[in-house]
Order: C-alpha cells, then structure tokens, then sequence
C-alpha cells in the first residue's frame, strides 16, 4: 500500500508540474506573441490557459489588451471585467477599460444612484470577497489573541487596555463580516454581461417576432435580470429593459 501511494503521489506531482510548465509555456509564448504584435497567436495561448481553469489578472488583463489591438470591444471589455472581479481596484485595469469603453457605439448613461448604497457598494468592492474573508479571519485570530492577554493580564490597567481592544477588534470583525456577506450576496444577486454582437434589437418579449425596444451594440454592459427560452431579459445602466438572444451575449 505504501509503495502504492508513493507511486501515486509521484504521478500526481508529475501532472501538476506538467500543467504548470505548460501554463508557463503558453504564457511565455503569448506575451512573446504579444510583444511582436502577433496578437491573434497571443489569444490563442492565453485561451490556452485559460481552459486548463488557471485564472489570474494578469491572463485575463493581456488577454484583453489583445483584443483591443484588433479593435474587438467586446471580448476587450469582457476580459477587462474578468480581471476587475478577481482586483476591483487594479488601476491598469481601470484606465484600460476606460479606453476600450470609448469604442463602444452606445453611450448609456447611468440612472442617479442612491449615496448611501452607492458608498456601501464602494466599500464592498474595495476588496474582493477572498480578501473580505481573509481579513475576518485575522481580525478574529487578533480578537482571541487579545482575549488571552485580558485573561491572564496581571494588573488592571493591563486588563483595561487588552479589554479596549478587543471590544474594538471584535466589532471591526463583525462589521469585516457583514460587508463580505453584503459583497457575496451582491454577486449572487447581479449578474451581468457583455454584449457581443455587432447590433441586435431587443425585444419587449423573448421572440424575434415581438415588438423591438432598443438597439445595442457590441461592448454594452448589461444586467441580466431572468432567462427564458434562449432569450434573456436585461437592464441597461439607464433602467431600460427589454430581452434579447443569449447568442449575443457573454455573462461574466
């Protein structure tokens, strides 16, 4: 049995380190692509690894400055929001999609948003939900820590400062947690997409036959709000709504 599991732990390293060199590879040859301005060659091997479900900023961020370099503003807006989901606050990321947003044929401005809810999902978005869980965990670990000191502390001035600060670590805790449970619940409740179509006329029901609403063009952001039938109905930032062919959209 030992000699068994020794073999299979060996195999297993094997293929993780085959995957990881071919990860490599594919992003040495893409970034090379990239660099000799060979940007279809570079797609390909940065899709490469993506299907081998390695996601990071940077893939997705190249990724996107590929397409941009073929003046393709759907998939460059796609990967850009790829990338800002994994680092909302990347700010190569952020001034990127500002220019391929200014490809975009549709100019949708966005309804007033409420202040308070606008500064909550500020916050929430500052860190992703990884990073939101994370930072509980510290301040959870620090708040015990510090429970610890109060507990054996000797003196009452001592205990005052440790008690102090664990009440304040405990209530940054608590609030760590709720924005986390605020940001996940946000992403299960949005979920947004990409148009990719060049024009498509949605429609004011799920069929091809019904009376058309808008025009949109490829690179638009929209919200998906219910799928039916290979149709999906969606919100522009503006609050129009109206349905349109899942074929012409990528959901982020």
């Amino acid at each position: 049995m030992k000699w068994i599991a020794s073999i299979l732990f060996l195999l297993m390293t094997l293929i993780g380190s085959g995957q990881d060199n071919g990860v490599d590879n594919h992003f040495t040859k893409a970034n090379q692509a990239y660099t000799t301005e060979n940007y279809q060659l570079a797609i390909s091997n940065y899709e490469e690894i993506l299907k081998t479900d390695v996601h990071s900023v940077e893939v997705y961020y190249n990724l996107a400055n590929s397409y941009y370099k073929l003046n393709k503003v759907g998939p460059s807006i796609y990967y850009y929001e790829k990338a800002l989901m994994l680092n909302p606050t990347n700010e190569d990321v952020l001034n990127n999609l500002q220019f391929a947003k200014q490809m975009r044929i549709d100019a949708v401005n966005s309804l007033p948003e409420n202040e308070l809810e606008s500064k909550a999902s500020s916050i929430a978005t500052s860190l992703t939900i990884d990073e939101w869980a994370y930072l509980s965990i510290i301040l959870v670990i620090i708040t015990v820590l510090l429970f610890v000191l109060y507990h054996y502390s000797q003196t009452a001035g001592k205990k005052r400062l440790f008690f102090l600060l664990m009440i304040l670590f405990a209530i940054a805790t608590i609030i760590s947690i709720i924005i986390g449970f605020y940001a996940q619940s946000n992403v299960n409740k949005q979920q947004y997409a990409i148009v990719y179509a060049a024009e498509f006329t949605a429609r004011e029901e799920p069929k091809q036959s019904s009376a058309a609403s808008f025009v949109i063009h490829e690179g638009t952001k929209v919200e998906v709000l219910e799928e039916f039938n290979g149709w999906s109905r969606v919100a522009l930032e503006n609050g129009s709504k109206a349905w349109v062919s899942n074929e012409t959209i990528k959901r982020l």
